[in-house]
């Protein structure tokens, strides 16, 4: 059986509240799932362990390239899931050179907004940091995960594993 080679991240683009980023967005972070835990050791245990407790919170970072007045809009938006964020990058197996299309929509809002040094005849940076409430990651349109804060909604792998509307509640 063949090894398989990683896949290249050949072209992305990034939207915010529905305006394409390409050609400026320079750089973008995705989120980092990390599961909140408790030290927890009861009665007749020997050991420690880590209750699982849900997620720690969720940021996202992208660079821009150059000054965008759309930025200030961002900032605008009011609640903790208003402002929607997908990130679609085609990616190329190097072994069987098939693309795989990856796609991250998120939702928050955006919590930091760095204005960048500026230098004459450069091409100047702006970083912005978005609080990430809403995670929803799809390959090729297989979803992967999907993580909603507000709502409770906890799917990974197609496993419902937390969902508070009543359907079901697992655990996440």
């Amino acid at each position: 059986m063949a090894k398989q080679l990683p896949a290249v991240l050949k072209n992305y683009n990034v939207f915010v509240d529905g305006d394409s980023y390409a050609g400026t967005a320079k750089t973008i972070e995705l989120p980092e799932i990390v599961k909140k835990t408790e030290e927890y050791r009861g009665a007749g245990m020997i050991g420690d362990i880590d209750l699982d407790m849900g997620f720690e919170k969720m940021e996202s970072t992208i660079t821009y390239t150059g000054v965008d007045s759309r930025h200030f809009a961002q900032l605008a938006k009011c609640g903790v899931s208003d402002l929607p964020i997908r990130y679609v990058g085609a990616y190329e197996r190097q072994d069987i050179c098939k693309h795989v299309i990856r796609e991250v929509y998120m939702r928050g809002s955006l919590k930091e907004f760095q204005l960048g040094e500026m230098e004459l005849g450069s091409i100047n940076e702006q970083e912005l940091l978005y609080g990430v409430t809403y995670l929803k990651v799809v390959d090729d349109g297989f979803e992967l995960c999907e993580i909603d804060f507000v709502n409770g909604i906890c799917i990974l792998g197609g496993v419902v594993r937390h969902r508070i509307d009543g359907l079901e509640i697992h655990g996440c």
